[in-house]
């Protein structure tokens, strides 16, 4: 009979699995590098949020591949993840929006594109959730950033949101959807805003940024602030795992594309 490893032996071999799961990104010091010979101010992390490439985060991250580090103060939420996926999977998992739902993917009840091509490079999206009797739904313009994907020489991904609850009221919606707002008691939120950006560090390396603004308002507002950091976490967990688990299954009848336009070929 074989003796049960001992505590030493065990972290040595995990150690050793979890360095041969990202053994294609390049060391920390190489990604850092790279990051700074980047423009990442022009992103909408900075643009839209006046707020500085997060370094500390990119170093945390880099130093814990696969790890999510995420930093979250109230309704504003930043994380970063160094992933071994190439970018494709990866932004093709993010655009997949149709999908965020199946199989509890990501933080999401429901997902779907109301107007627009899905997966294209613009497109109007309606979410809800709910979740211990509570939810909220909202509907965002999502735009690929062709300019910045161009001006960084194809280096940096981005694809970001901002909330049109100014003139989308239930009665806006399709009829079916109104219907199941209605039936769930689900209110709309107050605001939401945000963007994904993604580095190709190696052909199979890829540092994620994600930055979100949401406010739901009434007593979710409060219970965002004690829970936004697992959501946050959950919500990159979940695109990392749509990317490894669905992206690689056939896609026969969907249609991905760069941030230029220029399609990807789906599985």
């Amino acid at each position: 009979m074989s003796k049960p490893l001992s505590a030493l032996a065990l972290a040595v071999v995990t150690g050793c699995l979890g360095a041969a799961a990202h053994a294609e990104c390049p060391p920390p010091s190489s990604i850092l590098a790279t990051l700074d010979e980047l423009d990442l101010a022009a992103a909408a992390r900075t643009q839209a949020f006046d707020l500085q490439p997060p370094k500390t985060l990119y170093e945390r991250a880099t130093d814990k591949p696969g790890k999510v580090i995420v930093k979250n103060d109230g309704k504003l939420g930043q994380a970063v993840l160094l992933t071994d996926l190439p970018i494709e999977a990866l932004w093709m998992a993010v655009n997949d929006e149709d999908h965020y739902a199946q199989d509890g993917y990501l933080p999401v009840l429901h997902s779907e594109v109301i107007d627009g091509i899905p997966r294209g490079e613009e497109r109007v999206l309606f979410q809800y959730f709910k979740r211990a009797g509570v939810g909220r739904w909202w509907v965002d313009r999502v735009e690929m950033s062709q300019e910045l994907f161009l001006e960084s020489d194809t280096m940096l991904w981005e694809l970001r949101w901002w909330d049109l609850m100014e003139t989308r009221t239930l009665e806006s919606l399709p009829a079916d959807r109104a219907q199941e707002l209605t039936r769930l008691g689900l209110s709309p939120i107050r605001a939401s805003r945000g963007a994904w950006l993604m580095i190709p560090l190696d052909t199979e390396c890829t540092l994620v940024e994600y930055v979100t603004y949401s406010d739901p308002g009434g007593f979710l507002s409060f219970a965002q602030i004690l829970g936004a950091g697992r959501v946050i976490r959950d919500t990159l967990e979940g695109v990392e795992r749509l990317a490894r688990e669905h992206i690689p299954e056939p896609h026969a009848d969907a249609r991905f594309v760069r941030p230029d336009g220029i399609a990807i070929d789906a599985p």
